[in-house]
């Protein structure tokens, strides 16, 4: 589960390898198994996350 600053908390998994997605606040939202970097709105507040 990752949690953004809003306080939502969704599983979010690597459309490249399948894994669980980790979150940074400098980095925001990675796959720290492939390295990719993902973009996309928080379903709670509708802020980058």
């Amino acid at each position: 589960m990752v949690r953004h600053e809003c306080g939502f908390e969704a599983p979010i998994h690597c459309k490249r390898c399948g894994r669980p997605l980790s979150s940074n606040e400098r980095t925001g939202l990675y796959c720290p198994h492939c390295g990719r970097r993902v973009s996309m709105l928080c379903p709670g507040c509708g802020r980058l996350w």
